[in-house]
């Protein structure tokens, strides 16, 4: 929350756009609620923004490759333990437009689809992969 206010009071811009997006279909005086998220897409790209750019940890939960494969032309052997750095993820210029920049409206037009894995904020769970045991 700290994060998102932050962005916000520095882009004055982004700032009355969603304050003109909730006034728009929210609403003056009244509360968001759940059922008002979807109407609120700009909102939606700053939460999504904001976790880009300052996730909640900046690297994911370790992960065991129960098949071995392959990562950026790497042959990964089966039983190796992944971590996947977030923070260098969400900024890398080969995946985003001006990564270091706050732009809520890279987010929008995208619903339900994801460019891979490039924005992850809580984690990936995928196909082939475990979290390791203990002792392992």
């Amino acid at each position: 929350m700290e994060w998102a206010m932050s962005l916000l009071l520095n882009h004055p811009e982004a700032l009355q756009k969603a304050r003109e997006e909730i006034d728009n279909n929210v609403g003056q005086g009244h509360l968001i609620e759940d059922s008002d998220l979807p109407k609120l897409p700009y909102l939606h790209g700053i939460v999504n923004e904001t976790l880009r750019l300052f996730p909640v940890t900046l690297l994911l939960v370790p992960h065991m490759y129960s098949e071995e494969c392959s990562i950026g032309g790497y042959d990964v052997p089966r039983g190796t333990i992944v971590l996947v750095n977030v923070w260098a993820v969400h900024r890398d210029p080969k995946l985003w437009l001006e990564p270091t920049n706050f732009k809520p409206q890279r987010f929008q037009g995208i619903e339900g689809e994801r460019e891979g894995y490039k924005f992850i904020p809580f984690g990936l769970r995928r196909k082939g992969l475990s979290r390791p045991r203990h002792g392992h």
